[in-house]
């Protein structure tokens, strides 16, 4: 990894982890590789998913707890010629913030904590609320249908594309075309890369 995306400050990888909507959870058995996007819940440093007890991801987790999950949070596209005039393809770049978390998968048996994650999923997903809580007695029997498991991380990486390796010269090309293009990502993107440059 580049060191000058490497970051390692937990509050902005925790940031870039609540903020992801969705992640890409992949998993392995017998030296094939099987990955999918899945929503998910950040709770006290463990990723918690859920789903059908019976399918294809559940069976090779049982044969196979290792698995590793990503975040991508993307942010304005540069062409090229944001960075240069010579025509040169090279430069053209996508700004991003990502997180890799690598660990074993736990099934949840605990039904308090099936209660707990889901409505911490509702919270993430549904903030403005209107919902009956879920440690109501309606929910017994849809949470102990449910399979919830979680990801327990050993290793937590984080890297941020967002223009810190720059050069003067460069800075200021792609600050002035952001600014130009003047999208609501490009103007959040410009922020960010404002804000990266100094450090």
């Amino acid at each position: 990894m580049r060191k000058a995306f490497e970051i390692t400050d937990e509050k902005m990888i925790n940031e870039v982890i609540d903020k992801a909507e969705y992640g890409t959870l992949a998993l392995c058995l017998n030296d094939k590789p099987y990955s999918l996007p899945i929503n998910f819940v950040y709770v006290e440093g463990e990723i918690y998913f859920h789903g059908a007890k019976k399918g294809k991801k559940i069976e090779i987790m049982r044969n196979n707890s290792n698995a590793s999950f990503s975040v991508v949070e993307d942010y304005s596209l540069l062409p090229s010629y944001f960075s240069t005039d010579t025509g040169n393809a090279c430069p053209a770049t996508h700004l991003f913030k990502s997180v890799i978390l690598d660990g074993h998968i736990v099934f949840v048996e605990d039904y308090e904590e099936k209660a707990n994650t889901l409505e911490s999923l509702m919270r993430k997903l549904q903030k403005e609320g209107n919902y009956i809580p879920l440690n109501h007695e309606m929910y017994k029997k849809a949470i102990n249908a449910v399979c919830i498991y979680k990801l327990v991380p050993t290793t937590i990486s984080a890297k941020f594309g967002l223009g810190q390796h720059f050069n003067k010269e460069r800075y200021e090309r792609v600050t002035k075309h952001l600014e130009e293009r003047g999208s609501a990502k490009d103007l959040e993107t410009l922020s960010l890369i404002k804000e990266f440059y100094k450090k």
